[in-house]
């Protein structure tokens, strides 16, 4: 029975169907638990960490992970401290705590490296790339990057090599790389569709999104969000959902249809509330600045940016550079005659 409970928690898991994995998991904590198997219970909880961390709750996320951890050194067992630090981070990264984030990748990148554990290594070095770039790190994170993706290649690892190439995609549009960029998205996306990875292809088509708004192919663009916000929806990705639902907010504005793009925006600073992702929720707000400010509203939209601005500056987003210029930008030009 307890066998069962944990295949089917990590079947549903690995699928991508995380609503579905929870009640699996938390069964077979609790079993774990009355059995006194205490290297069972680690392994439930690092695995429930993960599915909160795909379903947006990272308060359970972070707990979960934090209890695996505790375990995993009491037992001493340091593949698996690697492991739960390794998530930890992530869900640090992902709730914008980026310092916690760095340290807890910086620990299990460390202990991988000291066990040799090469798959290990470049897990954890594809989340830091992650972070490098959200903090604005461009070189730093394509670097991380490049080499995950060199260990996936090394070890035959296809699913490993999707993530890689779509995190360095994403890196390419930032600098503004855009055939580079579509390139190593589209061979992300490839992959995925040949391994059925569809919250791979939902961050792919996402990334894709964003390259074809860039480089004015706005129906493509608008196809390629609209395939991604129904996976994340169905898989009941909620940070996902917001991104998503930013960018095609940000292509309704860009296209001239500032009612669409309002509602989007909106949409997702409901999702990014509910989440407590204050990175979302700035993007949301800068989103809904943009659309003020096209429609002629300029208080409006200075207020919104400054709310946007605030959140990006106290977390150390890479965004804050460009939207306190569009600011200044937007005070020096004072009110429309």
């Amino acid at each position: 029975m307890l066998m069962r409970k944990t295949g089917l928690g990590d079947v549903r898991r690995l699928t991508g169907d995380y609503p579905a994995a929870a009640p699996y998991l938390e069964q077979a904590l609790a079993i774990y638990r009355d059995l006194g198997n205490r290297l069972g219970q680690a392994n439930a909880l690092l695995d429930l960490g993960d599915v909160r961390r795909m379903t947006g709750e990272y308060p359970a996320a972070v707990q979960a992970l934090e209890q695996a951890l505790g375990i995993y050194r009491d037992l001493g067992d340091r593949l698996g401290q690697a492991n739960a630090l390794h998530r930890l981070g992530d869900v640090r990264r992902l709730s914008d705590d980026y310092p916690a984030a760095a340290q807890a990748l910086d620990q299990a990148l460390g202990i991988h490296r000291d066990l040799g554990n090469r798959l290990g290594q470049a897990h954890t070095l594809l989340d830091l790339g992650a972070l490098r770039r959200m903090t604005g790190d461009y070189p730093a994170a394509a670097q991380a990057l490049d080499q995950a993706l060199g260990i996936y290649r090394d070890l035959g690892d296809r699913l490993g090599q999707a993530n890689a190439l779509a995190r360095l995609g994403d890196v390419r549009e930032m600098t503004g790389e855009y055939p580079a960029a579509a390139q190593a998205l589209e061979q992300a996306l490839g992959i995925s569709r040949d391994l059925g990875y569809r919250v791979g292809q939902a961050h792919t088509l996402l990334e894709l999104g964003a390259v074809r708004r860039a480089t004015g192919e706005y129906p493509a663009a608008a196809q390629a969000l609209d395939q991604a916000l129904s996976i994340y929806r169905h898989l009941g990705n909620r940070f996902g959902e917001a991104e998503a639902l930013n960018e095609r907010g940000t292509v309704h504005r860009v296209t001239g249809d500032l009612v669409r793009a309002e509602r989007c925006h909106r949409q997702a600073l409901d999702v990014a509330r509910a989440i407590g992702s204050p990175l979302s929720e700035a993007l949301s707000l800068a989103g809904l600045g943009r659309c003020a400010l096209a429609a002629g509203h300029a208080a409006q939209a200075a207020a919104l940016l400054r709310q946007a601005l605030e959140i990006f500056q106290r977390i150390g987003a890479a965004e804050a550079g460009d939207l306190s210029r569009e600011l200044a930008a937007l005070t020096e030009a004072g009110p429309p005659a």
